[in-house]
């Protein structure tokens, strides 16, 4: 006790982080020999015996609970993901090697197929539970396997709210036999080419800017300038970028690596939630350009 009063934050807090890393790689290698244990139960029961009962475990349950402090929500996941990867060899491999936890397998073991299983073992592995639940949400949308949930908040968004003045316009508009839909098609074509416009001339004062710090040895800023920010909110909103996603946007992505560009291209940025950055950044490391 004496000798840990004397450490300092920093030093605790990297015992305990130590600790903590090794106590979770021990629950999940633990984890991972339930499925053997319990087919042995199971044979030994077959023959009037049981594998648990000689070691003075009524079940496989309290055999997890007293050794490992298991749930007996863990042990019914750790089995069920077992059986559903039995023609997944890669995925049950990871489970019962205990090289990825059993939850983050369970977020993807609704997609997983025989063809897909190396790639997904790489998402579960690379990606945090935050961005594979983005990343598995997707997957479904764009492979038609999810029916598109309907609620008030998705209709509320599907509905184009317009004010009143301006809806009374259109409408007069119209009975007039003016085409209205060509108008506004002029007008988002008008608002398309203008932001273009707008982006073309602030990458060229950016490049000025950044020859200029060149010559005389300074490096590139990291903070993305206000004009930037401005016009990638004019462009997209306050909401993530991603098709189909509707959460707050929370962080600006570089599409192409400011540590290779050096320079913050609003041509090449996207707002995006936590969820769908962290799975933007996952998938350039993946690609090897960053």
């Amino acid at each position: 006790m004496n000798n840990l009063k004397n450490l300092t934050d920093k030093e605790l807090y990297l015992i305990c982080k130590k600790f903590g890393a090794a106590a979770l790689e021990a629950r999940r290698k633990f984890a991972g020999l339930l499925p053997e244990v319990y087919a042995r139960e199971m044979s030994e029961r077959e023959k009037g015996g049981s594998w648990l009962k000689k070691r003075g475990f009524l079940s496989v349950y309290e055999f997890a609970a007293k050794l490992a402090g298991l749930s007996r929500d863990q042990v019914d996941l750790v089995l069920h993901l077992e059986k559903r990867f039995e023609d997944k060899p890669v995925l049950q491999a990871a489970l019962v090697s205990g090289e990825v936890s059993a939850n983050k397998l369970a977020r993807v073991v609704s997609i997983a197929t025989a063809e897909n299983q190396n790639d997904l073992l790489g998402k579960v592995e690379t990606l945090s539970n935050r961005a594979l639940e983005v990343f598995v949400k997707d997957f479904k949308n764009q492979n038609g396997s999810v029916e598109p949930k309907i609620d008030n908040k998705s209709l509320h968004v599907q509905t184009l709210e317009l004010d009143e003045d301006i809806q009374n316009e259109l409408i007069e508009m119209q009975k007039k036999g003016i085409n209205v839909n060509q108008i506004l098609r002029d007008f988002l074509h008008e608002r398309k080419e203008k932001l273009e416009q707008e982006k073309s001339e602030i990458v060229e004062k950016q490049l000025h800017k950044r020859n200029d710090r060149a010559v005389i040895g300074m490096p590139a800023n990291r903070y993305v300038p206000i004009e930037v920010r401005r016009i990638v909110i004019k462009e997209f909103g306050n909401k993530c970028s991603a098709p189909g996603c509707l959460k707050p946007a929370e962080n600006l992505h570089h599409e192409n690596s400011f540590a290779i560009d050096q320079c913050h291209d609003p041509r090449y940025l996207k707002p995006l939630c936590k969820g769908h950055h962290e799975l933007a950044h996952a998938e350039t490391r993946h690609a090897g350009n960053f």
